[in-house]
Formats: structure tokens, sequence, C-alpha cells
């Protein structure tokens, strides 16, 4: 079946940005510059990348971070915190097993404490738990700022600035929000912060992102080649060098660098019709008999998950792919604990994800599909 529509944004953004296949056909055809090499050198593609991302985010550069996914990015975060950061974390039933995986092993390891902030009855934080959770004067709060499976934001603006107050490291997982959202880690006292180029910002994938605040210590993940500083046996310790080692994936620097440039000239207008399109899309499916939607009554981006009765999550998603052309996706979505308190932990949802690419002839294709499904 030829495609009809594209609803998996939230697992990667399609179509890219315009340049992003252009910049990296161009690196993979251009004999190899050695990236990331060349000390000082101000057209170099990591430091110009490096500088690019660090000027949008309005931070230092030397706190921007290389990583090969933003999974990478968040094990290099949690991994390379002391152990007396896992004395007791305070974390969300929303976030991503690229969280809960590396943190679960961090809190074992470490013989530390972890408290999970669940949802109200609004499909929201439950503000009063998170409170609760804060008095006890956590060392690391681990919050995602907008759900992969629901498409809830959480409002790190106010959450963020309170773990601050009481004493605790924070780490933030924007792999959801980058490109719809605004991020000021900086001005939200963010310690940590990750996301990856191939979603919102619909670059390539094998590139992410981690933010290192000034004054946080990370142990490195891995040691290596950097270029500089060779004539040492140990990982360098100035950053970003600390944390990044190997040979850089410049095609996919390349590739993110011309999808910022996309996003920093068409971002605002790229997300208000991301939004429009979630709308339309969550309107028309609250319309169609049997089928039943999942999540936040409060503010969302463009991802909606649901169930059709009748139909098996990952049946219905073959369904839609196979006779309809729209590509979604079904299961857990990586994302256990948000299922859990969705009361859809045994079979997972169905999946639909927008982007500012979504056009209307999409939205209807889809919710007719689910229409004649439901019949």
């Amino acid at each position: 079946m030829e495609l009809a529509a594209y609803l998996n944004n939230a697992a990667e953004g399609w179509p890219k940005a315009p340049g992003v296949v252009e910049a990296v056909g161009r690196t993979m055809e251009s004999f190899p510059e050695a990236a990331g090499r060349s000390a000082g050198d101000p057209e170099d593609l990591v430091e110009a990348t490096r500088r690019a991302i660090a000027d949008w985010l309005q931070v230092e550069p030397n706190c921007i971070v290389f990583a090969g996914s933003a999974t990478l990015a968040l094990n290099l975060a949690i991994h390379g915190l002391s152990p007396e950061s896992f004395r007791h974390v305070v974390t969300t039933v929303t976030e991503h097993n690229s969280v809960l995986r590396p943190l679960h092993q961090a809190v074992a390891r470490c013989a530390g404490r972890l408290t999970v902030v669940g949802l109200n009855c609004e499909g929201t934080l439950e503000l009063a738990a998170w409170q609760r959770a804060l008095e006890q004067r956590p060392t690391l709060v681990v919050i995602n700022h907008v759900s992969n499976v629901t498409g809830q934001i959480n409002p790190i603006g106010q959450l963020l600035p309170q773990a601050r107050a009481v004493g605790a490291r924070t780490l933030v997982d924007a792999s959801q929000s980058v490109g719809y959202l605004e991020l000021r880690p900086g001005e939200w006292g963010v310690d940590l912060m990750a996301f990856g180029g191939q979603k919102g910002l619909h670059g390539p994938p094998g590139i992410g992102v981690l933010y290192v605040a000034p004054g946080v210590e990370l142990q490195p993940l891995y040691s290596g080649g950097t270029g500089v500083h060779s004539e040492l046996l140990r990982q360098p310790d100035p950053m970003p060098l600390r944390l990044e080692a190997g040979t850089c994936n410049s095609p996919a620097l390349a590739g993110l660098r011309a999808a910022l440039r996309w996003c920093q000239e068409s971002g605002v207008e790229f997300a208000a019709r991301a939004q429009e399109m979630a709308d339309r899309l969550e309107r028309g499916l609250r319309s169609i008999p049997r089928v039943r939607l999942m999540g936040t009554q409060g503010p969302r981006l463009g991802v909606i998950s649901f169930c059709l009765e009748g139909w098996e999550p990952a049946e219905a998603a073959w369904v839609l792919r196979q006779s309809f052309g729209i590509v979604c996706r079904a299961g857990l979505h990586c994302a256990p604990w948000m299922h859990r308190a969705l009361g859809t932990a045994e079979r997972g949802t169905v999946r639909f994800s927008v982007s500012g690419f979504t056009t209307e002839q999409e939205v209807e294709c889809a919710l007719g599909a689910v229409r004649r499904m439901a019949q």
C-alpha cells in the first residue's frame, strides 16, 4: 500500500527539514576533513555546529556535548553523575525507557531510593505529590518535558526552580519538545538536558545533544581518541572533550546544522501548523464512536494515543498501514509507567503523531480509516 499519511513523527520526524538531505549528501561526497580534530578552526564542522546549538539555546558552546543519540546523551548524563546524586531520585510516570533503564541501573548500583510522581484525574502530573517528594529534599530530579505517549507538556519552567530550591540536580529529557517548544536551560536552572536531532528538528538520526551546565562535573562514560592532548593516557578534563571521544558522525552533524538553520527560520510557523493539525486530528477522533483517547486535559503537543474497541492496538496499526497506507505506531512506546498510569499497560495504544509537515489531507485520511475500522 502506498503511503497516504505519515503519523509517526514522535519516533522520527519525516520528511526531513529542507536542506538536511543535501547537507548530509555533500558531507558524504566530500573527502574527510577530520572534523573535530582541528582545534581553534572556526570552520570546523563540529565546532561550528556546537556554536550554532549553543547560540540557539543561549548557552556557552563548551556546555554542548554531542553523542550518537538522545539515548546515549541521557546515559552520559545519568551514568556520569556521582553516586551521591542517586541517594534520593524523584522522577515521573511520563518517562521513556531511555531514562528509566539507566536510572534504575544507577539507583540500584548506588543503593539509592526512587520516588515516582504519578498523574491526577485530569491526566497531568499530580503536583501535590510532586511537592511532597520535594519536601524530602531529593538529590536528583529527572523529568520529561513532553510525553511521547500523550503529548502531555510538563510545566518544567515551574517545576525545575522548585527542585533547584531544595538542592536537587536536574535532568530534562527534551526529546519530544525540541523543535516545538522553546528550550532555555539557562533560564530554567537546568543542570542537564538531552535531545536528538531526528524528531522535532527533522534532522538526521544518529546525533544527540547533551547540555551540561557550568559547574556540573560528569565522569566520562567512554574514552578514546580526541585529536588533541593525545599525550595523555586518560580522557582530557576540559569540556566538552571530557565526554566526547572517537570519530564524530560528520554527516549527521551537517544535517543537524542544516535542520537547526531551518528551525530558526521557520520554527514558529512550523510548530503552530503542527498544533493546528493535532487539534484537528484530536477533534476528529473524539467524534468517532468506539474510539477512546488517552491522556491529558491540559496542554499537549501533537502526540495522540487511542484505543479502538474491538481491535488490538498492534493489529489496528498493521491494518492502518497495510490497508490504508497510514504509518503510525502501536504498543507501549517504550514508556511502561505511563501506560500503567493510563490503564493500557497490557497491550498499549495506537499512536498518531503529527508535525508541521502534516497536511489536512493526511489528517482526513487517517480519520476516514479509523471511522471505517470502527464500523
